[in-house]
């Protein structure tokens, strides 16, 4: 049975799809900075590879862009969906780690 998960108007699709676009980037962005934070601040420094998970990346997905989705009144993500936002989330993190180990403990600071 086919659940009913169609937008009800242009701008819900339109809002549905921005969402889906832009929010995988900030989740991996601040997935970056809270992992650079954590290691800074157990005496670690920001170098080798990106300690996060694919697993991991799914979680903070699902975790905030379906909060950000529900409340809006919009559908869930498809499973389509939900593999490309982690693939983004995950990737966007790793490229921000790896440019925080280049340009030192600022990045971490927001700076």
């Amino acid at each position: 049975m086919k659940q009913d998960h169609e937008p009800r108007s242009p701008g819900n699709a339109e809002r549905r799809n921005r969402l889906i676009r832009e929010q995988p980037a900030v989740v991996g962005a601040g997935w970056a900075r809270d992992s650079c934070r954590e290691a800074l601040q157990s005496g670690r420094r920001i170098e080798g590879g990106w300690p996060g998970t694919v697993p991991e990346a799914r979680m903070r997905v699902l975790h905030g862009l379906t909060r950000e989705l529900a409340a809006q009144g919009l559908a869930p993500l498809s499973h389509e969906e939900l593999v490309a936002a982690t693939a983004t989330a995950y990737e966007r993190a790793k490229r921000d780690w790896q440019l925080a180990g280049k340009l030192g403990s600022g990045y971490a600071r927001g700076g």
